[in-house]
């Protein structure tokens, strides 16, 4: 849950940019064909959170331009490439998401509330922690009460990670025992069948199999629990083999 959060460094962060096709009539071709012809021109829109406000521009609109470190030259940056993310959903056909922690998690909003703020275009924890000047104001009463709320549950998510990825471990090492256990249960449980199954041979039986497996008799006085180790591991190297 603490990954991709907002960066209260980068105000981009807190926006929330929607991609999308917009008609726009093209005046040639309609002329042409006598009625209306659109082309299809990618749009980007921007909600600033707490504000109703959209603003809508060309998806490879220059958005903003960067001096590049390694030329120093100016570079232009169009609003695909700002909200890069959300373009590349965009251009899947997939679901725009917001990074953040989603306002349903949050224990001291209420249904009613979680509402309003989505209405207001507040999707997340995360946003609705750095909101602040005429859009925090827009929140209405107990909007201040909802800001240090949300601020607070990030600070205690943050203290609480380091306890969270160490009960994550200790539950993946819980996990791979227990596998282990399985692993080697089905192995004594392997081992026992295989010895019930020269139990009933006899020692000259076993001397032949062994024969027969490995080429090569057991020599000399050898007794009988020895003779059925042998039988399992001949039949062990038949199979691998």
């Amino acid at each position: 849950m603490l990954d991709n959060r907002i960066d209260p460094r980068d105000p981009d962060s807190a926006l929330v940019a929607l991609f999308r096709n917009h008609a726009v009539p093209n005046e040639t071709k309609s002329a042409a064909a006598g009625r209306l012809i659109c082309d299809d021109m990618e749009v980007c829109e921007v909600r600033a959170p707490g504000s109703r406000n959209v603003s809508v521009f060309p998806a490879l609109a220059v958005s903003h331009w960067v001096t590049d470190p390694h030329t120093g030259g100016q570079q232009k940056v169009t609003y695909a490439e700002r909200f890069s993310r959300q373009y590349q959903q965009f251009k899947a056909k997939t679901a725009q998401t917001k990074s953040g922690t989603p306002l349903d998690y949050a224990p001291f909003l209420t249904e009613a509330r979680r509402a309003e703020l989505r209405a207001q275009n507040i999707y997340t924890v995360d946003q609705l922690a750095l909101i602040d000047g005429a859009e925090l104001k827009n929140l209405g009463p107990g909007g201040r009460e909802m800001k240090n709320k949300a601020q607070e549950y990030m600070a205690d998510a943050k203290r609480n990670a380091p306890n969270h990825v160490m009960a994550a471990e200790l539950e993946a090492l819980r996990a791979r025992n227990a596998t282990l256990e399985e692993d080697l249960e089905a192995s004594r449980k392997a081992a026992a069948a295989a010895d019930s199954e020269f139990e009933d041979m006899s020692d000259e039986q076993l001397r032949n199999y062994i024969k027969a497996s490995t080429g090569h008799t057991p020599q000399g006085n050898v007794n009988r629990k020895t003779l059925v180790r042998m039988s399992v591991e001949a039949r062990a190297g038949t199979k691998a083999a």
